[in-house]
């Protein structure tokens, strides 16, 4: 039975397998070989030993094909378990990301939610801390309030107390003992001049004292013989016109002296020391020296000026008024005056003076107002903002709240509003003209808005320590 089986299997690998077979065997189990290609022929007579021969080298083939296949498919799978790996660790990155993320998104939306409740620029005060703080709310509205006028203005030296110095007579600037910017008093001396005119004045001075002199003692002589019924009563006369001529003439020199701003007998005592006295120039007025136009060994004469001296502690402001409004101002109406220099301060004045002529191409008035600047602030030449009272005229329906209701922050202006009985916003407004105690308000307010007319500094406190404490709560 086994004998008929292995003949069956003989024949089909005989008329089937054999020439694939023998093609294979040439490759692969060498059949160049010239043993081989024996051995070949003399087991296909005995066909089970061929058999077994192929079966032999089938299996060897097989083997080499494990053996050389299992390291290939283990690298093949080791690669697609690195790849799982890295697949599977990129995965658990970016689960881990999106569990932080979610974390911190949650973490945020939370402090967010915390924090959205909260309103900006609100001060909470319970009804009984308003009362004891005095706080008084108002509901906003339209008034009727008189417009003052609004001009504009120039700072300028009160002439009053202002000079411009020359010399009295030609002469040389020998010596300068003030400058530009020194604070000087009324009669300090600010130069010295050298002049011949002294000297002329001085001699002059000399012949009318000798003359004076000469002349007292010739009427003497004259009444004398007189009296001895020697000389004649109009020698005498005459001596008495001629002393009164030159005491005349030494008069005029003493005047001279005087003009020149000499103290007689000062020159006299310096000239009997050998010194030669100088021409002091002096200032009339006390302030401050605004110019100094000479300097030293310079010839001057009396149409040089040499310095300006200014009390600067009021000055006048020269507002241009227009001719329509000329009815509505007069002498001691109060204005505030304001400069860009200090935005946040006014100062207060009443016009003094009032033009009586209209300028012809700018068809405006001259009004002055004399004003206190003991704080030195204002300088003359600046442009100045004069607000004024107007005595007559119509008035105008604003939105207008008390001056105590305004906080002011540096350029900014803003009160206080009540958005529930215990809550009180801040809110930015624009600020206009004031209206006495009272200031107009532009933008941000609207009419039936409860605002804080009183208190206001009291809510600003409040809200400046809250601003303290930082978003998490903490102190700053």
């Amino acid at each position: 039975m086994i004998k008929q089986k292995d003949r069956d299997i003989h024949d089909d690998i005989k008329h089937v397998l054999f020439p694939q077979a023998k093609r294979a065997c040439a490759l692969c189990l060498g059949i160049g070989n010239p043993s081989f290609s024996e051995r070949f022929r003399t087991s296909w007579n005995d066909k089970p030993c061929w058999t077994d021969a192929i079966m032999h080298r089938f299996g060897l083939l097989v083997i080499l094909f494990i053996v050389l296949g299992i390291p290939l498919l283990m690298t093949g799978c080791g690669k697609k378990e690195t790849a799982k790996e890295e697949e599977h660790s990129a995965a658990g990155k970016t689960h881990e990301g999106e569990h932080k993320g979610e974390h911190k998104d949650k973490h945020e939306g939370e402090h967010k939610d915390e924090h959205e409740g909260e309103e900006p620029d609100v001060v909470t005060l319970s009804p009984e801390k308003q009362k004891s703080a005095g706080i008084e709310v108002r509901k906003v509205a339209l008034e009727d309030s008189a417009v003052p006028l609004s001009a504009t203005a120039v700072i300028e030296m009160n002439m009053d107390r202002s000079a411009k110095i020359s010399p009295r007579v030609p002469g040389k600037a020998v010596r300068i003992t003030a400058s530009q910017g020194d604070r000087v008093k009324a009669g300090q001396v600010l130069a010295y001049l050298d002049s011949m005119e002294l000297d002329q004045t001085w001699a002059d001075y000399i012949k009318a004292q000798g003359k004076v002199e000469l002349v007292r003692k010739n009427l003497q002589r004259e009444e004398t013989l007189f009296e001895k019924k020697v000389a004649p009563e109009k020698d005498v006369l005459r001596a008495r016109q001629e002393l009164g001529e030159a005491e005349a003439d030494l008069n005029l020199a003493k005047e001279r002296f005087r003009l020149l701003g000499v103290n007689v007998s000062q020159f006299s005592s310096s000239k009997g020391n050998g010194n030669h006295p100088l021409i002091p120039v002096t200032t009339p007025v006390s302030g401050v020296v605004l110019e100094k136009t000479v300097t030293q060994g310079e010839m001057v004469n009396s149409e040089k000026t040499l310095f300006a001296v200014a009390d600067l502690s009021t000055l006048w402001v020269v507002i241009d008024v227009y001719e329509k409004d000329i009815s509505r101002l007069k002498r001691g109406t109060g204005v505030k005056v304001s400069v860009t220099a200090f935005p946040e301060k006014t100062f207060k004045g009443k016009i003094s003076y009032i033009s009586d002529v209209v300028d012809e191409k700018t068809r405006t008035e001259k009004a002055r107002v004399t004003i206190d600047n003991s704080s030195g602030l204002l300088k003359p030449g600046m442009f100045a903002t004069v607000l004024t009272e107007a005595t007559s005229g119509g008035t105008e329906r604003l939105i207008v709240i008390p001056e105590e209701a305004v906080i002011i922050d540096g350029a900014k202006r803003y009160t206080f509003i009540q958005t529930a009985p215990e809550k009180f916003q801040r809110r930015e407004i624009e600020t206009g003209r004031s209206l006495g105690n009272r200031l107009e308000v532009k933008s941000g307010l609207k009419v039936g808005e409860p605002v804080a007319v009183k208190g206001a500094f009291i809510l600003k406190s409040e809200l400046k320590k809250g601003e303290i404490v930082d978003e998490h709560g903490h102190g700053k």
